[in-house]
C-alpha cells in the first residue's frame, strides 16, 4: 500500500530524500546508539526502493503532527 509519508522537519525530509544524514554532532559514548540507528536507517534508504511521497507536515495550517504524540 502506498501512503504519503509526512514530517514536519524539512532537515529530515531532506535527508532521506538525499539518503544521507547532515549533522553537526560528533559521535560519542552518549549519542552512540543515535549514530547506530542513523547508520541502519541510511543503509536501508541506500538498498530499498519506495515509491511513498515525503511530505511536509504544515503544521501551522494542520496544526500539531499526530506522530508527535505530543512530546512538543
Amino acid at each position: 500500500m502506498k501512503l504519503p509519508i509526512y514530517s514536519d522537519s524539512k532537515s529530515a525530509i531532506s535527508w532521506v530524500r538525499a539518503k544521507q544524514a547532515r549533522t553537526n554532532h560528533q559521535k560519542s559514548d552518549k549519542n552512540n546508539k543515535l549514530f547506530e540507528l542513523i547508520d541502519r536507517a541510511i543503509k536501508w534508504l541506500n538498498e530499498n526502493n519506495y515509491d511513498n511521497e515525503i511530505l511536509k507536515w504544515e503544521t501551522r495550517a494542520w496544526g500539531e503532527n499526530p506522530a508527535d504524540f505530543g512530546r512538543k
